[in-house]
This record gives C-alpha cells, sequence and structure tokens, in this order.
C-alpha cells in the first residue's frame, strides 16, 4: 500500500445516540407543519364558508407567510447574537397560541389573528432550526438532514389532505389544527431539551436592529397589499402602489445585496427560493378552492388529488438524499425548476378545460418532484457559502425571501379572485406560470461556486 494512504474515512452517521433527539425533534416539528400546511389548504375553502368569509380566503392563507417575515428576520439575528434557545422558546410559544386560537376561533378574524401568531413563531423556530442544524449535525450529514427533513412531508403529504378532508366532512376542521397543537407541543419539547443540555452560548450584541423595523414594513405592505386587492377601483389602485413601492423598498434591505438582481452567489439561489416557492404555493393553494368551488368536490375529494400530487415532493427529497452525486452541480437545479414549471402549467389546462381534474395529480407529482431535490440542495448550498456568524442571516435570507414571493404572488391572484375579472383561476395559474418560467431562466444562469460568495445584506 501506497505510504500515506489508507482506508477511506468512513462516512459521518446522522443518527447517533447524541444526535437521535435532535432528529426526532425536528422530523417531529416538521410533520406536524407539513400536517397543517396540507389540512390548510384542503379546509380553507370550509372555513371560509363556515365562517361565512370567502372573501378572506386568500389572507387567512398568506397570514402566516405574511408575518413570517418578521419571525425569520427576528429568528436569525437573535440566534446569531445571543445562541438559539431563548428565539426557540419564544418562537414555540407564539406558534403554539396561534394554533390555539385556530381550534377555537368564533369569527374569521379570530382566525386569522390566529394565523398572524403562528407565522410569527414559525417564522423564528424555522430559522433557529437551520441555525441548530448547523451547529450540532456535521457538515458532512447535513445534506441528508435536510433530505430527511424534507422527506418527513411523506407521511402529511400522503395522508394528511385526505384526513383533514375526512376529518372536517366527518367532525369539524377545528379537529385538523388541534391534532397540530398537540404534535407541535410533543417535537418542541425535545428540541428545546436538545439545545438546553448543550449549552446556547451568551452571544452580544442587541437584537433588534433596523431589519427588524424593514422586516414589520414589509409585513404591513403584504398586508396592505392583500386588503387592497379587496378593494374598489380607486382605492385599489392607490393601495396597490404604495404597497408596492414599500415592498420593493423593504426586499432591498432585508435581502443579500443583488438579490433583486440575481447576482451570483447567494443572492441568486435566494431569489430563486422566493420564485420557486411562491409558485408551489400559489398552485396548491387555489387547486382545492377551485375542485370545491367550481367543480363541485367534497373536501375529502379535493384533498386526495392534493395528497396524490404531494407524493412527489417526498420522491425528490428521497432521490436528493440517495445520490452520491456533487449536490451543488447547477444543472439539478435546472432540472428541478423544469419540473416545477409542470404544476402550475398543468393546473391552467385543466382550468381551461384541456386536461381532465385528475390530470392535475400528476403534474403536481411532477412539481413535488422538483420541490423535494431544489429545497435540501438549496439550503446545503448557502449554509456552505456562508461564514459561521452569517448562518443565521443567510438562512433567514432563503425564508424571507420565500415568505415575499409567496405572499406577493397570492395577493396579486387574489385579487385577480376577488374581482372576477380577466378570466378567474384561468389568469390565476398563468400568472403563476410565468413566475416558474421565471425561476427556470434564473437557474440556466448558474454556475458552480467555490468560497464564500459573500451573502450579506
Amino acid at each position: 500500500m501506497t505510504a500515506g494512504l489508507g482506508p477511506p474515512a468512513p462516512a459521518v452517521r446522522l443518527w447517533t445516540r447524541g444526535s437521535r433527539p435532535l432528529v426526532i425533534g425536528a422530523l417531529g416539528l416538521m410533520t406536524f407543519i407539513a400536517f397543517e400546511s396540507f389540512a390548510v389548504t384542503t379546509a380553507l375553502p370550509v372555513v371560509a364558508r363556515d365562517l361565512d368569509a370567502q372573501s378572506w380566503y386568500s389572507l387567512a392563507f398568506a397570514a402566516t407567510v405574511t408575518t413570517g417575515l418578521v419571525g425569520m428576520t427576528l429568528g436569525g439575528a437573535w440566534a446569531d447574537r445571543r445562541g438559539p434557545l431563548r428565539p426557540l422558546l419564544f418562537g414555540a410559544a407564539a406558534f403554539l397560541l396561534g394554533i390555539a386560537l385556530c381550534v377555537v376561533a368564533p369569527t374569521m378574524e379570530v382566525f386569522v389573528l390566529g394565523r398572524l401568531l403562528q407565522g410569527i413563531g414559525g417564522g423564528i423556530d424555522s430559522v433557529v432550526l437551520y441555525v441548530v442544524i448547523a451547529r450540532f449535525v456535521h457538515e458532512d450529514a447535513r445534506p441528508r438532514m435536510f433530505a430527511l427533513l424534507t422527506a418527513a412531508w411523506l407521511l402529511p403529504s400522503v395522508v394528511g389532505p385526505l384526513v383533514s378532508g375526512l376529518l372536517v366532512q366527518l367532525v369539524h376542521w377545528r379537529v385538523v389544527f388541534a391534532l397540530v397543537l398537540a404534535g407541535s407541543v410533543v417535537s418542541l419539547l425535545f428540541l428545546v431539551g436538545v439545545v438546553r443540555r448543550a449549552g446556547s452560548g451568551h452571544g452580544q450584541g442587541p437584537v433588534l436592529d433596523r431589519r427588524m423595523l424593514w422586516a414589520g414594513a414589509a409585513a404591513v405592505a403584504l398586508l396592505g397589499l392583500h386588503v387592497s386587492g379587496q378593494q374598489t377601483a380607486p382605492l385599489l389602485a392607490v393601495g396597490t402602489a404604495v404597497s408596492v413601492a414599500v415592498l420593493a423598498a423593504t426586499a432591498v434591505r432585508l435581502l443579500p445585496v443583488g438579490t433583486l438582481r440575481a447576482r451570483a452567489g447567494i443572492p441568486r439561489l435566494v431569489l430563486l427560493r422566493a420564485l420557486l416557492g411562491g409558485s408551489v404555493a400559489a398552485t396548491d393553494v387555489y387547486l382545492p378552492a377551485y375542485l370545491q368551488y367550481e367543480l363541485g368536490y367534497a373536501p375529502a375529494a379535493s384533498g386526495l388529488v392534493v395528497a396524490v400530487g404531494a407524493l412527489g415532493w417526498a420522491c425528490g427529497a428521497w432521490l436528493q438524499g440517495r445520490s452520491t452525486a456533487d449536490p451543488h452541480r447547477p444543472d439539478l437545479l435546472w432540472r428541478a425548476a423544469a419540473l416545477v414549471s409542470c404544476g402550475p402549467v398543468g393546473a391552467a389546462l385543466v382550468v381551461g378545460g384541456l386536461l381532465p381534474a385528475p390530470a392535475a395529480a400528476l403534474t403536481c407529482v411532477l412539481m413535488g418532484v422538483g420541490m423535494g431535490i431544489a429545497y435540501p440542495q438549496l439550503s446545503s448550498t448557502v449554509l456552505t457559502l456562508s461564514a459561521k456568524e452569517r448562518q443565521g442571516a443567510n438562512s433567514s435570507a432563503l425564508q424571507v425571501a420565500e415568505s415575499l414571493g409567496s405572499s406577493s404572488l397570492l395577493a396579486v391572484t387574489g385579487a385577480v379572485l376577488t374581482a372576477g375579472v380577466l378570466g378567474g383561476y384561468l389568469t390565476v395559474y398563468g400568472l403563476v406560470t410565468v413566475v416558474a418560467v421565471a425561476a427556470l431562466a434564473v437557474t440556466v444562469t448558474l454556475r458552480p461556486v467555490r468560497g464564500d460568495s459573500d451573502g450579506r445584506s
């Protein structure tokens, strides 16, 4: 044997005695978050009808995405400067209180308030979870960890929409949120225990800074965009123009420098996350509403279509986790974005009468495969490119960008549906297709990256 050479080092294990509670807690939390996500898309048409507030449909869904901006920004700065324990506890309290309000909501106003609180708490904990993984999971095992988190959507994606639909039909939609509340409590107890035992550290510097003000302004602008879309012509035009202007100004300050220009490196990856996340969210949100309101599907039946389509997400995550190829190859993201575009295109063809409704499930499977591949790759690459002191900020930027993209697109498409003009659902899916094609165009410009690509914002 040649001197200096030996057997290859064994692969770093993800499941060890020390890491098992972290993995269980993270997987559990993601599983119940996923269940709630799929449950909302299936149950929300019934919630809106039961609370006599169909015009609130888009805002009720986008509320968590909107206030998540504040939570994600606060969570990243808080975890970087003071350690993950306190933000994890605060985020857990806000998230659980929000879910509890959804369970007992007597009116849509209370339901939306619960969704707003849920967004703040979930935004904090989603970023803190990334920081916990970065600190407690070996770098070589992180791609598998992120693939597992994405795969944690498997069971909810298969049974969640159908189960929630059956619960809505046979019991009540409140039971769906009660299940999420109970499961999230147990999962968060695991995570808090891991971080508390490991010691969170005591950093220096203020937690609140100008980014918090900009995040708050962005959330207000997004809410203004949603509310403006429900108004008559003069208020609609003025409110939309002001909201868009404020939103653009805040995006420049919240995201890494050059994100809106698709600057190479972390900024371009952040922009891609926004475009992909927005196109998938809008596709999934309106499909159950179209099936229930326009085609007369029962909640369980519309949930079954979503469930079959969501299988693709877990399949894509499994493929990404099993792949031995370089996880940072740009051509993988190009293929993933092409698959994602199948979702809105297929939905548009169904709405236009060119495909039968069940065909939407197949196109959503392809969309899910693309997202299952893209999400862990984007997360892992951004963390690899980030210095330790920037991991929280850049993880926050990924999710802030997705929130901005998703909520903005939902506000615009919600206004189209409320106005009842421009072709309704067909125009909605035409707009979503444009966003998905823009994501595909961004991936074409990606190049292999090396070293720190300056993720400062």
